[in-house]
């Protein structure tokens, strides 16, 4: 049985209309609109919607399939049937349409977009929404010490599809999706090698438990604390050349948490709570 979509295919105009129908598809699967044992329109009403070829469709089709995204099954029960939805970071390069943003920019349209989909979130999740968000955060503390940074990266976007879900604007999410997948492409080697597992896992605590409180002062708070991980390491790649940017990028830890390897702030345990700001040290005397 096909499942009925709460969001539409829409229709493709451009020369790019073979990675814009893989776009769309990887949307649908990665949004939870089709899950794993789904099945997606035909060839010819995915043609019929997105106003482009069968041969065009099929071409995408055969691609997700390659990738073990989809899979092709004849007979009465056959159809296109959704079989994974870890999309792999090639596939991604290639369905993006903003091959020339880059990383400033990419983060620019992140922060309110996503700021925006957290404030939703807390006002219109429901239950079920909520359920969703917390598995996803509790897969990615199971998989806290797995070696397979690009499972890692799928369950932490995982988090971020679902909240952009229980925000129930359409529009947005599709935003939130292209910026995702091309900040996936840019940032490959710190997602795989130098991200710290430890403040993912306490920022999506964090937000998490900020939109369950469906406060929008301590959402704004946490998403805020959330968002900036990633800015610092653009800001970083940008003073940066070379070896001194490689070499500032792998502390990670140090970028993100604003201490150093081996303080105390680095590889702090997730908690749910939001902190609160901190307070500006007092300055010491100067010393006569």
């Amino acid at each position: 049985m096909i499942k009925p979509p709460s969001w539409r295919f829409h229709e493709i105009s451009g020369s790019r209309a073979f990675e814009e129908v893989i776009d769309q598809i990887t949307f649908a699967i990665r949004a939870g609109i089709y899950r794993i044992g789904d099945r997606l329109p035909t060839i010819e009403d995915l043609a019929r919607m997105t106003g482009t070829s069968k041969p065009t469709v099929g071409g995408a089709v055969k691609a997700l399939a390659d990738e073990g995204v989809l899979r092709a099954q004849r007979g009465a029960y056959g159809g296109l049937i959704v079989v994974g939805d870890n999309i792999p970071v090639a596939l991604m390069a290639r369905a993006s349409g903003w091959r020339e943003a880059i990383i400033t920019e990419l983060l620019e349209a992140r922060r309110p977009v996503e700021m925006e989909l957290a404030l939703l979130a807390g006002q219109r999740a429901t239950e079920d929404d909520l359920d969703i968000m917390r598995s996803a955060v509790d897969q990615l503390k199971q998989a806290r010490h797995e070696r397979d940074r690009v499972r890692w990266l799928h369950l932490d976007h995982l988090f971020h599809y679902s909240l952009g879900r229980a925000a129930r604007s359409e529009m947005l999410a599709y935003y939130q999706h292209q910026i995702l997948e091309q900040l996936a492409v840019h940032l490959r080697d710190y997602y795989e090698q130098h991200e710290d597992p430890d403040w993912v896992l306490e920022t999506h605590f964090e937000t998490l438990s900020a939109v369950e409180s469906r406060d929008s002062e301590r959402i704004r708070l946490a998403m805020g604390r959330h968002l900036m991980g990633l800015e610092k390491v653009a800001a970083v790649q940008q003073l940066g050349r070379g070896r001194q940017a490689r070499s500032s990028l792998s502390s990670g830890v140090q970028l993100i948490s604003g201490g150093t390897p081996d303080s105390p702030t680095s590889g702090r345990r997730a908690r749910e709570s939001v902190p609160r700001p901190s307070r500006p040290r007092p300055r010491g005397r100067k010393r006569s």
